[in-house]
């Protein structure tokens, strides 16, 4: 009864065309990329679509429907392209607030080198638009055809690189609070103010804190000049003391991918552990230094130069569209998921090892394909493919192992795909007392618990 109390009034303000009831209308949302969804859906069990879906066409609309949505006891879901493999998108019976009206780019100044977004506006649509006029929010994520502003800010996503990490592009961000409230999060300069910086309370939080509604992000000048390397190094040890040397030698941003054997084999066609890197920026000489800097270090460490044409190569199977992948290994009996976890130095390889021996014992898992991906100073992150049989059961047996990896080493279990529905558990586990504090602040800021409700924190 407080749901259709709810929708009219809904209606009433934005229109009953934005307002979307229909079964075959809901049930395109009736999931996100999450892998256990889509491998229900293989399997023959049906998905519930939510109980509605709203489209928003201004902030205003958006505060309006929070403020109803408290008024009611209404739990609501934002969805962006939604491309979460962790159902931080999923409905979970709540409804949706569909982003995608709110698209405009609003300001850019290629002055300051900033961007005044919607957070429905798609990444790659954006990307576009400054690719035009020689610009570059340089972010590309596997997810660049379906993700938005806002889904990227409120998943805490990288790019192909460190520094291309969201929280390293948001300058500000705007916030309608639980309660109905707009907020700007930041200082909108290009360092941080004396007093302390609560974008951090929202990148990463599964929209569970308030829904993002524009962002003030940081873009450069295109970068005219790159040379692509390769190296075949004897084992993974040296590949990461490679890896450690080039961080603190060669200057940012790190565009490196580290496949093991098996991944090699599997990802690139290619045999070894394999180094890809892409040396670019805006000076031809620098890239040349950079380069010879490079090359002197992976010789330091025993590697081969290989054709360099693997980056290419590389890249456009990292580009590939992911669908069809899922639907070629979903006829044949097999499924996949992928782990992304992050490490020091120090605990990177043994991180490596445990996690390849362990997942690789299970029955029913065919392939653990490990590859080496964002570089920083004090160690790396580690991106592993799972192919395994399909099975639910097994699928969670593989995650639960996965994180009794990460827990006993100490290393995390999200990198950059956020926490969701799939690892809302671990997470807790890993934050351990933050984790109090972060609910805390959950009860301050939605005593209704109406975002994305048992997502992240609940």
């Amino acid at each position: 009864m407080e749901l259709a109390k709810f929708l009219r009034d809904v209606e009433e303000l934005i229109g009953k065309d934005n307002v979307i009831k229909r079964e075959n209308e809901l049930s395109m949302y009736r999931r996100d990329w999450w892998s256990i969804l889509m491998l229900k859906e293989v399997l023959g069990h049906s998905l519930d679509s939510p109980p509605a879906v709203i489209r928003p066409g201004s902030i205003n609309d958006v505060i309006n429907v929070v403020k109803l949505a408290n008024k009611y006891g209404i739990c609501l879901v934002p969805y962006g392209g939604g491309s979460s493999v962790v159902g931080g998108a999923y409905h979970n019976g709540c409804v949706v607030i569909d982003m995608s009206r709110l698209n405009k780019i609003l300001d850019f100044s290629e002055e300051d080198l900033t961007i005044i977004v919607e957070a429905g506006a798609r990444v790659i649509d954006v990307e576009r638009w400054l690719n035009e006029r020689g610009y570059t929010l340089d972010y590309h994520p596997q997810s660049f055809q379906l993700l938005t502003i806002g889904g990227a800010i409120a998943h805490g996503g990288t790019g192909s690189h460190s520094m291309s990490n969201i929280d390293e592009l948001v300058l500000s961000l705007d916030v309608v609070l639980p309660n109905g409230e707009l907020v700007t999060i930041g200082p909108r300069v290009f360092i941080r103010t004396a007093w302390p910086d609560l974008r951090g309370l929202f990148i990463g939080s599964d929209g569970a804190l308030g829904i993002i509604v524009r962002a003030m992000l940081k873009v450069r000048p295109l970068a005219n000049y790159y040379v692509d390397l390769a190296y075949v190094f004897n084992d993974i040890e040296k590949a990461v003391r490679f890896a450690r040397d080039l961080v603190i030698n060669v200057p940012g941003p790190h565009r490196v991918v580290i496949h093991d054997r098996e991944s090699s084999r599997l990802m690139v066609g290619e045999d070894g552990v394999i180094a890809l890197i892409r040396i670019r920026w805006y000076n031809e000489d620098f890239v040349n230094i950079m380069s010879s800097v490079t090359n002197k270090l992976a010789i330091k460490y025993g590697a081969t130069s290989v054709e360099s044409g693997l980056v290419k190569r590389w890249r456009d199977v990292f580009a590939r569209g992911y669908k069809s992948q899922l639907l070629m290994l979903a006829q044949s009996g097999l499924w996949v998921d992928t782990i992304d976890m992050a490490t020091t130095w120090s605990r990177l390889v043994k991180l490596h090892n445990e996690l390849v021996s362990r997942l690789g014992s299970i029955d029913g898992v065919y392939h653990v394909l490990s590859r080496i991906t964002h570089l920083y100073l004090n160690g790396a992150s580690l991106y592993s493919v799972i192919v395994f049989r399909q099975d639910e059961d097994l699928y969670w047996k593989i995650w639960r192992e996965a994180f009794n990896v990460a827990n006993g080493i100490g290393a995390t279990i999200s990198h950059h795909h956020d926490t969701g529905l799939l690892k809302r558990d671990f997470v807790k586990v890993e934050m351990g007392n933050q984790w109090g504090l972060l609910r805390s602040i959950k009860g301050l800021l939605d005593g209704n618990n109406i975002m994305n409700r048992g997502k992240l924190v609940w």
